[in-house]
């Protein structure tokens, strides 16, 4: 190992990025980050914020910290995860665990005292920027989540005016408000009700063109090949998507993946002891809406997609994939085992017939049981439970980064006059 004597740190044959953050809600946004943070060098190590932190800066996660953990290990950009990372970034950190600088997107971020956690390897030079993802945060997917319930709520109110309905929300305790939500999960609509109003609070959910600034994102999400591409390459070989082999034992997983957690995770390592090549088959926002009959997606299927792409277990994604399984989908993809969740429900056909009747014939049905009873709807209802303190961290976080953007712009025009 070579010292430079310009330099605070020892040049090494290796390029490593540091790049540390909470990632609650784990979504594409912080897939992406890391991506494009490990472009940045050669080796990438990740230090994930512990809870503790995250209440003390931000307020409570959505993730615990151990579930946080093994979902950003298994990300397939990453090469070494560190548990508990500190949250304000120093030269003392990167030395620690041999890193050469820290990165960030280009949005801002701040402590709990407003000050910035990257100011002092900013002051040494070893910090690098790459740009922020469009049309997703964790702030954003918040506000997705609750916007997406309130509306809910509003097409149970049948009787009495939008005045009636806020005073019927205000009224209502959190615990109140989760009961009714949940059971509102749960309710069994015709697949053309549900579609409709999918649709319909999909458009309202998104960011109009006055939701500017980095918590709002700007823009939505626009799928695009050149992102699915960058998603489908991975840092080995190994870790990128390819054709089956013939000593390949190919495991066919179908489902929504919506706001991919850990039970997503836990499910996809158990696959790993039936066969070595994951395939999943991603199923759309209308099929995936017809299969839970509850709240439809929260994520759209393009961004679904690439939650999904990121991990290092899946070697293939059939998107848009068949609800009834034939006979020649399994010849076509070498599948040896069909997957579901143990506790999956296999909605029949319009006609009656079994989705899963082919490869019960065959012999290669089989429901995995992960280890884990999170579910999409399970997550849901940790936002639920405590949407009043994640609405105030909203709100919080909004009035910063405007202050923030404020400052900046009043930088900038004293820097041209």
């Amino acid at each position: 190992m070579k010292q430079n004597p310009t330099s605070q740190f020892p040049v090494r044959d290796h390029v490593r990025v540091w790049v540390d953050g909470c990632f609650d809600l784990t979504h594409f946004g912080h897939a992406n980050a890391l991506r494009q943070a490990k472009g940045l060098g050669d080796q990438l190590v990740v230090g994930v914020h512990s809870d503790e932190d995250i209440k003390l800066h931000k307020g409570p996660p959505v993730f615990s910290e151990q579930e946080r953990y093994r979902l950003i290990g298994a990300i397939k950009w990453v090469d070494q995860l560190v548990e508990g990372a500190p949250y304000v970034t120093t030269l003392e950190t990167l030395r620690k665990h041999s890193c050469d600088f820290a990165a960030h997107g280009d949005d801002v971020t701040f402590t709990s005292d407003g000050s910035d956690p990257y100011h002092m390897v900013k002051v040494a030079g070893c910090y690098k920027e790459f740009k922020r993802t469009e049309g997703i945060s964790t702030t954003e997917l918040l506000s997705r989540i609750l916007k997406r319930m309130e509306s809910l709520e509003e097409n149970q109110v049948h009787s009495g005016s939008p005045h009636r309905v806020k005073l019927l929300r205000r009224s209502r305790s959190v615990d109140s408000f989760l009961v009714t939500s949940l059971a509102s999960l749960q309710n069994q609509t015709t697949h053309s009700e549900t579609n409709q109003n999918h649709a319909a609070v999909n458009t309202a959910d998104s960011p109009t063109q006055s939701d500017f600034g980095w918590t709002n994102c700007g823009i939505p999400y626009m799928p695009n090949t050149l992102r699915i591409t960058q998603f489908s390459m991975g840092s080995l070989d190994s870790y990128g998507l390819r054709e089956p082999g013939p000593d390949d034992v190919v495991v066919y997983a179908p489902g929504a993946f919506d706001l991919f957690h850990i039970g997503h995770l836990s499910f996809l390592e158990k696959c790993l002891d039936l066969g070595n090549y994951i395939l999943i088959g991603l199923h759309s926002d209308s099929t995936a809406t017809y299969e839970n009959r509850r709240l439809g997606t929260i994520l759209t299927l393009q961004e679904r997609l690439l939650s999904v792409l990121a991990c290092r277990y899946v070697c293939n994604v059939v998107i848009d994939a068949p609800y009834k399984i034939t006979g020649r989908f399994l010849d076509h993809f070498k599948v040896n085992y069909v997957v579901v969740g143990k506790d999956t429900e296999l909605r029949l056909l319009t006609n009656g017939e079994d989705p899963m009747k082919i490869p019960k014939q065959r012999g290669i049905f089989r429901r995995i049981d992960s280890g884990s009873d999170v579910t999409t709807s399970s997550v849901v209802a940790r936002i639920l439970k405590n949407r009043f303190d994640y609405e105030k961290r909203n709100l919080s976080k909004e009035a910063r980064e405007s202050e923030a953007i404020t400052s900046l712009n009043r930088t900038s025009e004293g820097l041209c006059l």
